[in-house]
């Protein structure tokens, strides 16, 4: 999911707590073995709310970086 700073806060902050928790799980756990549920468990958020935005948890590992980077872009109005 490509975040472009107009979503609902909501969004953004479910969108920022599955990369972290991402960011976490890779930390200790091979990659093959990190699952849907257990990212959800630590992202605080349901498994539907997961693939409301990812249908793969290799989404998030492939689009994180770049998603994250370009949310934390300040925008020029």
């Amino acid at each position: 999911m490509n975040l472009n700073g107009t979503e609902d806060l909501r969004v953004q902050k479910t969108i920022t707590a599955i990369y972290q928790a991402f960011e976490e799980l890779i930390l200790t756990t091979d990659y093959e073995k990190i699952t849907v549920a257990e990212l959800a468990r630590r992202a605080r958020i349901n498994k539907r709310t997961f693939y409301r935005y990812y249908p793969t948890t290799g989404l998030v590992a492939k689009y994180g970086r770049r998603t994250m980077r370009t949310a934390s872009t300040p925008t020029l109005a």
